[in-house]
Order: structure tokens, then sequence, then C-alpha cells
């Protein structure tokens, strides 16, 4: 993996009334098109993390957050696109707002943690992630990923801290 691409992203689960905000990209998208994941984007030279979740959030969703929790971190590589992602995995609870109708991402939709596992093209390695990140009685958990194909793992790993 020489000479491969970093990039610094977020990831934030949404949570209001039991339900939390998932998004669909948009097929046009270069990066996982038509994939489910939760709102987020790229963190900001400088910028700090919860700062970077707010803003993204506000930005990809219309929406004002509080009660910001670190979840996961991790590593996942897409060897089509030879880029590796250092992400952040976040939750938050709903503040104030309205979702913005057709933005430009893709799709949102509130959905139950039962209704988020059973979409069609999540992403590969949220689905052993759901129950992790979602239970508010866990700690942080380090995942490494790796991709051989638009939304295909071929590596999964959530460390042992031990």
């Amino acid at each position: 993996m020489n000479n491969v691409n970093v990039e610094i992203t977020v990831e934030c689960f949404v949570e209001k009334d039991g339900k939390h905000l998932m998004l669909r990209r948009h097929p046009s998208k270069r990066i996982l098109p038509n994939v489910w994941i939760a709102p987020g984007g790229h963190q900001e030279p400088g910028e700090g993390l919860f700062a970077c979740t707010r803003r993204e959030i506000k930005e990809e969703t219309g929406l004002e957050i509080k009660n910001i929790r670190l979840r996961a971190v991790g590593r996942g590589y897409l060897q089509d696109i030879n880029t590796e992602f250092a992400f952040h995995i976040l939750t938050a609870t709903y503040a104030s707002g309205e979702l913005i109708s057709n933005p430009a991402d893709g799709e949102l939709i509130w959905l139950t943690p039962e209704e988020m596992l059973n979409l069609d093209n999540v992403l590969e390695e949220l689905k052993p992630l759901f129950p992790l990140i979602l239970n508010e009685n866990n700690g942080v958990i380090s995942v490494r990923a790796a991709y051989d194909g638009p939304n295909h793992l071929s590596e999964f790993e959530i460390e042992d801290p031990s």
C-alpha cells in the first residue's frame, strides 16, 4: 500500500425518538454510491472532532445535535480507489432543526436499530458494529476493515484491547 491517500472522516448516528438517521449515498458519489451509512464527512485541517461532527451534520441534514459521544475509531482501506479512511463513529441526540428536503448527498431516513440491520446495501462493517455503537454502556472500540470492491468487505477486525 505505497502512496495511499488517507482521509479523516466522521460518521454520526443521530437519535430522535428511538430512531437513528441514516443516509443512502447518492448514486453519483465516487465513494460508496447507493450505500447506507450515517451522515458525516471529512474533517478539515485543524478542526476538532466534535466541531467537525456538528458542522457535517448541519451541512448534510440541517439538524443541530447535542450529547455527542465517540463510539468507535478505525481504519478502513478501499482498494478500488486506493484510499484509506481514518474514521470516527459517533452518536448524538437530536437538538433542533428540520431535515433538508432532497439533500445533495442522498436520501435521509429515520430508522429503528432493527430496520437499520435489515437495510439492503448498508456499509458492510456497520452490521456487526450497530449493537456495539448504539449500546450506551459500551466504551470506545477500535476497528480495522478493508474492502476489495464497492462495499465488499474483505477483512474486518474489532481489536481486542487486552
